[in-house]
């Protein structure tokens, strides 16, 4: 996979971009992986806790971008991150966030169609 943004083709919606892991960190900066509190008083899980992942720019420590992780993978510490790195890539979905996931899949969630 290059270094730079690949537009996804329109057999992958929902998807608008997608880098290798290492590419997208060497774009955005060390990688972090933190425990946070939602707070987004519209969301049904308004005050739970989840996982990110979130990198941190080098040139502007406020500059902060969050991943999450995707429902298929399920969260990773940081060693297991750091074992699969050649496996994962971070996309860029429609709705503007991102989400970590292993490299050919798609971050959306299975439907069982009993087929």
């Amino acid at each position: 996979m290059a270094n730079t943004a690949n537009t996804v083709n329109a057999t992958m919606p929902g998807i608008k971009n997608n880098w290798s892991l290492l590419a997208f960190a060497r774009a955005h900066g060390a990688m972090k992986v933190g425990t946070f509190t939602n707070k987004d008083q519209n969301s049904p899980d308004y005050g739970k806790q989840f996982r990110s992942c979130f990198f941190v720019d080098p040139n502007d420590s406020r500059n902060i971008t969050f991943v999450a992780f995707s429902r298929n993978l399920g969260e990773l510490s940081p060693q297991q991150i750091a074992a699969q790195k050649n496996d994962l890539q971070v996309v860029e979905l429609e709705n503007g966030h991102y989400s970590l996931c292993k490299q050919g899949s798609l971050a959306g969630d299975d439907v069982d169609l009993g087929l």
